[in-house]
């Protein structure tokens, strides 16, 4: 005997797509389920309404759920199964999630997650491709989480450091960088992580000028370094100053663009 309609009133409104099964244990279909109750949207997945079908009859592909469903039905531990299931002239994939219910009715819900396996796939595959792409960087790169520790580390940013990713990972920013007298790196990034603003400045290492951004990470901050030294010959012995958001500060690494009193000189020489 079928359960009342009314039973699953709040299942006719659901917009994920739910059956209820009941195992047929004898007869020539045993093993299979047959099919009482199938809200609007599992009739819309299936393409049909499954009511009163024995439902791996009628859709051969769901099999593979076949044990795991009389596990459920046997424990009364819920599971969990993707599992494919024809639709037109395609094979879709269905996320079910099957549990016992009272009068040894299986309840079973199905979700066509398809695009959603698809594009955790390609940004699995594009997240690998731009790894490999910041890694290959000849430019230090390193992402700091939301407490300023290391989260990754490229391969010239290892160099910049002295220190290999494994030392570096999950070590504090200020303890493994302490950078030259003046570095603003780790007061930058405490106001990026702040205020969401991505910031540009100069940076000093002892024999090297760089152009630093450093912009909000989700979660944390990324930190890209650009070696300006060939462009900024005078500045290495003079302190740098504060760091402001914007185009990179005058005079820390000999200006935006070059030493203006250097280029005086120059243009009167030619004079």
């Amino acid at each position: 005997m079928s359960p009342p309609r009314h039973a699953y009133a709040l299942e006719q409104l659901n917009p994920e797509a739910f059956v209820a099964l009941r195992l047929e244990a004898t007869g020539p279909h045993a093993g299979d389920f047959l099919c009482e109750y199938a809200n609007p949207a599992a009739q819309a997945l299936l393409e049909e309404d499954p009511v009163g079908l024995r439902l791996l009859g009628a859709r051969p592909e769901l099999a593979g759920g076949r044990s795991d469903w009389r596990q459920v039905l046997l424990t009364g531990v819920p599971l969990t199964r993707v599992l494919p299931l024809r639709r037109g002239e395609g094979t879709r994939r269905v996320l079910t999630r099957a549990a016992r219910v009272e009068e040894a009715l299986l309840a079973v819900w199905l979700v066509d997650v398809t695009d959603t396996e698809r594009f955790m796939s390609e940004t699995a595959a594009f997240e690998e491709r731009m790894l490999s792409f910041v890694e290959a960087m000849p430019a230090p790169f390193l992402a700091l989480d939301p407490h300023l520790r290391f989260s990754y580390v490229n391969a010239a940013a290892e160099s910049w450091l002295g220190k290999g990713r494994q030392a570096l990972i999950g070590r504090p920013l200020e303890q493994e960088y302490a950078g030259a007298p003046g570095s603003t790196l780790s007061p930058q990034a405490r106001r990026v992580l702040a205020t969401g603003q991505a910031t540009r400045f100069a940076e000093r290492s002892p024999s090297r000028c760089w152009e630093v951004t450093v912009s909000p990470g989700d979660p944390g901050v990324l930190i890209y370094l650009h070696d300006i030294t060939v462009h900024r010959p005078t500045a290495l012995a003079r302190p740098l100053p504060r760091a402001h958001p914007g185009p990179l500060a005058h005079g820390g690494c000999g200006g935006r663009h070059g030493d203006s009193r250097l280029t005086s000189r120059r243009r009167r020489g030619r004079d």
